[in-house]
């Protein structure tokens, strides 16, 4: 069902832009780390730091690519949100479609959160089993930023749910009429 709204339609079209420019620094970002490595590093009108997690103090490399694969589960949300902005500024808030990028966006939301609490454990296990490691203690780090972000997800799966509820309602008034 398409609904003719300009103002929710120019809201969206602005979030969408937002949603693309916050890609492009996720990924400058993430080729900047590459390109110099995990810690701070400071230019004239611009300072990069990235913190590394506590069980890869000392693995830099492990660091590196805990901060990417964490980047691309965020890459992957924000291009959700895009989509689904997409489909707002269409006009279309109730369809399928829109529903499952809405899922789709909380679900990337809720993997990269749990993979930025879990994966530095996982991988100071795994180079552990390979003889690669000294560390001694695997932990798995939870801080309040993680546990809202996981509360935002949850909130974004409820909403997708609602708007599949209203999806499901529309079609049944149609069927009545």
């Amino acid at each position: 069902m398409k609904i003719n709204c300009d103002k929710a339609s120019r809201k969206a079209r602005w979030l969408r832009y937002a949603a693309i420019a916050m890609m492009a620094v996720v990924a400058a970002t993430d080729v900047a780390l590459s390109w110099l490595g995990m810690g701070k590093h400071e230019l004239a009108w611009i300072s990069l730091h990235a913190e590394t997690p506590t069980a890869l103090a000392g693995h830099s490399k492990l660091a590196l690519l805990d901060a990417l694969v964490i980047s691309l589960f965020f890459l992957y949300a924000l291009y959700r949100l895009v989509r689904l902005m997409r489909r707002f500024e269409q006009g279309d808030f109730y369809s399928l479609s829109t529903t499952r990028h809405l899922r789709a966006f909380a679900c990337a939301l809720l993997l990269g959160t749990l993979a930025g609490c879990a994966l530095p454990a996982v991988e100071i296990a795994i180079a552990r089993l390979a003889g690669l490691s000294n560390a001694h203690a695997v932990s798995i780090d939870l801080d309040a930023s993680d546990v809202w972000m996981l509360l935002i997800s949850t909130v974004f799966f409820v909403i997708a749910w609602i708007l599949g509820e209203a999806r499901q309602l529309a079609e049944d008034n149609q069927l009545i009429v």
